[in-house]
């Protein structure tokens, strides 16, 4: 089944406010590696709508942040609809208004937050762009927003509803931006083209969500570079041998 081609989503804006409300909320450590020129974060069908709903955008935000928070100190199979609310100051109705679930509130939580900090270089070749992206992925799974999506995961384990939300609100999209890349690098000769485009894909990701699901090792700058590295070499396409006779240094 051909996935979906979100690409467009992830280059378009979304309000300041909402992004400067948002990234108060952040732990200090992701603070301090946000000072890099960021991506905005994929406007969302509320943002979209007639510049008249400022008193909803505003409770939008405050619902946001009060998910934001919550996750900070309590694990999200403990967060509910109710607390969400208390926290941002508003009635269930409200939050219902827009989302169907408190794993759908944290997933467009987390993709306010994440999606701005783990773009996909432009104006470089595709095999540098995915090696930047996949260094700034590594940094951000390796921390907070790495144990929000460690957790959707492990909910989604008992509830595959929030795995479908999850796919269909993150997954899917950065997916055929991937797809777009490879590709590209397919077509230049950078990347072999007998193995499929998809497990090339997952051949990229799967040590990644390994490292987080599993927490047996660290995702930071070290592993970052050892598995760039090794996946690029993986991926290229294999050198041509010299003959036998001559690497001997027969005729």
């Amino acid at each position: 089944m051909r996935v979906p081609d979100n690409r467009g989503c992830f280059s378009q804006q979304i309000g300041h406010t909402v992004a400067t409300r948002v990234s108060t909320l952040r732990p200090a450590a992701d603070r301090a590696r946000s000072s890099r020129t960021e991506v905005a974060a994929p406007a969302t069908a509320e943002q979209r709508r007639s510049p008249g709903r400022t008193r909803s955008d505003t409770a939008r935000i405050a619902i946001l942040n009060a998910a934001l928070t919550l996750l900070e100190s309590t694990p999200l199979q403990q967060i509910s609809i109710e607390s969400i609310a208390r926290e941002a100051g508003v009635g269930k109705a409200t939050i219902y208004r827009w989302w169907a679930s408190k794993a759908e509130v944290v997933i467009d939580a987390f993709l306010e937050t994440h999606a701005s900090r783990t773009p996909m270089p432009k104006g470089v070749g595709p095999v540098e762009a995915l090696t930047r992206h996949i260094h700034l992925l590594i940094e951000q799974f390796g921390g907070w927003s790495g144990r929000i999506v460690s957790q959707i995961l492990a909910e989604g384990q008992g509830d595959p509803d929030v795995l479908r939300q999850f796919r269909e609100r993150f997954s899917y999209g950065r997916r055929a931006l991937v797809r777009e890349v490879v590709e590209e690098a397919r077509r230049a000769g950078a990347f072999r083209t007998d193995i499929d485009t998809e497990m090339q894909m997952d051949i990229l990701y799967a040590p990644i969500y390994f490292r987080l699901i599993m927490g047996h090792m660290p995702l930071d700058k070290r592993f970052a570079d050892q598995h760039c590295e090794a996946m690029m070499r993986l991926l290229a396409v294999p050198t041509q041998q010299a003959p036998a006779a001559k690497r001997r240094g027969g005729a």
